[in-house]
């Protein structure tokens, strides 16, 4: 038998834990348990002619970039501005709540629309996000235009945009760099 202090310890230490809960996906820290709906999302928001392998690579970069997001790490500042800014707290908290958002307003089977649904669905989100420009970075507004801000903010959307293998952001050498960048293979995408 437990002596009553004991017992009243663990009695006390369990109210603290609180109930055994199963959090929602809104709850759900942002990350792979997200990749189906955001996959879905991308094919919906990311240009087609990109295809499936890079609508991919686009989830891949931005899940890497949401999870290695470090709220209060010092910003860049620009040129002649000597205050230090810190990053607020992660857009990403707000997304698994977003994504619930579109598999309500589609009837629970966002991903299983057709993308011009998608599409339509997407576009009622945003507006009633009240978003309308693309933001410079990720900001939590809505997860369907930071995914396309991270995306046409990068080299990926740059080197499509000029045709060429530039790898904007990319450290190479000097050796070559008087070389007009390589061709891009012709797009791949469509469904």
């Amino acid at each position: 038998m437990l002596p009553r202090r004991r017992l009243l310890q663990s009695a006390l230490a369990g109210l603290a834990l609180g109930p055994a809960v199963r959090p929602t996906a809104a709850q759900t820290p942002f990350g792979e348990a997200h990749r189906p709906r955001l996959a879905a999302l991308a094919a919906a928001v990311l240009p087609q002619e990109i295809g499936e392998d890079g609508h991919r690579r686009a989830v891949d970069l931005f899940l890497r970039w949401t999870g290695d997001y470090k709220a209060g790490a010092d910003r860049d500042h620009g040129y002649g501005v000597t205050a230090l800014r810190t990053l607020p707290a992660s857009p990403a908290e707000r997304y698994p709540a977003q994504l619930d958002d579109l598999d309500r307003r589609s009837g629970g089977r966002f991903s299983a629309l057709p993308i011009a649904d998608r599409q339509r669905v997407v576009r009622e989100a945003i507006d009633a996000a009240g978003v309308r420009d693309l933001p410079g970075r990720p900001t939590g507004a809505h997860v369907a235009t930071d995914l396309m801000s991270h995306y046409f903010r990068g080299a990926a959307a740059n080197d499509r945009a000029y045709g060429r293998a530039i790898g904007r952001g990319a450290c190479r050498t000097l050796k070559g760099s008087n070389a007009r960048p390589a061709a891009l293979p012709p797009a791949t995408g469509g469904r």
